[in-house]
């Protein structure tokens, strides 16, 4: 199990480190899937900061995620569960992972990688405070979460549903993805306090590496081979592949396989 997590780690940042080309795709209201600038800048250099920072998060607003966008559609969706039971060696946790970051409208990419720095994909893992302890593949607080019995928080599914559902909880008080993410570790007095500890922003960059790193093979392996245009997904290819998970599809996967 040790040596197929480090498998996974480098095989991530081998990715991040060669610079595989990742690209960020979203919508036009023609619902073709295209790439997008911003034309004017000077528009923007011109704002208030408060119109600014509006229009940032109105952008992110019209960002469809393309994980999301292929999990979804029945043509595609099997391809997208078999990449991340790659990942997590679990078709179990891919599953229950990628359910609830589409309930809660989560970029998959991001959840995955919190729960890589939470538990390995451990849905026994445990971690012991001095007041607390701390369980499960996303991590759950035994105070934070104190109506759930033990054997809960051992539970891939009823984990996830909490962990993410809380993780959106955190995102929507803070305002963004990072602040968002040192609540999740650090706790809202603290980061409302202005006194996040270092070791919450090393954690926030091992989990925006990681995230970047499922990224770039999610593209590479397999967002390349559909099409996506007026909210229809298609084959790339004149022939619709196996869905199923093989080493001939994903070959920088491999890595990721028990030797």
């Amino acid at each position: 199990m040790l040596r197929r997590k480090i498998h996974l780690i480098s095989a991530v940042f081998i990715v991040v480190v060669l610079g595989v080309g990742v690209s960020v795709y979203w919508f036009k209201s023609s619902g073709a899937l295209l790439f997008s600038s911003v034309e004017d800048k000077t528009e923007w250099v011109a704002m208030h900061p408060k119109e600014y920072r509006d229009a940032i998060l109105k952008a992110n607003q019209n960002k469809i995620d393309i994980m999301l966008t292929l999990y979804r559609d029945p043509a595609s969706k099997e391809s997208v569960i078999s990449f991340f039971e790659a990942i997590t060696h679990s078709r179990q946790i891919a599953e229950a992972i990628l359910k609830y970051a589409d309930e809660f409208e989560l970029e998959p990419s991001l959840v995955f990688a919190l729960a890589w720095e939470e538990s390995r994909y451990n849905p026994r893992a445990v971690n012991k405070n001095k007041a607390s302890v701390d369980r499960g593949l996303f991590q759950l607080n035994s105070k934070s979460f104190p109506s759930l019995k033990d054997e809960d928080f051992y539970n891939p599914d009823l984990n996830a549903r909490y962990g993410i559902a809380h993780l959106r909880w955190c995102m929507d008080l803070a305002g963004s993805e990072v602040a968002g993410l040192a609540m999740y570790n650090a706790g809202t007095t603290r980061v409302r306090s202005d006194s996040t500890p270092k070791s919450t922003l090393d954690y926030i960059s091992r989990i925006q590496t990681f995230q970047t790193g499922i990224e770039q093979l999610f593209q590479q392996e397999l967002a390349s081979r559909w099409v996506i245009a007026e909210g229809v997904v298609k084959p790339a290819g004149q022939k619709n592949q196996d869905s199923r998970i093989a080493s001939v599809r994903f070959p920088l996967l491999n890595a990721f396989r028990q030797p």
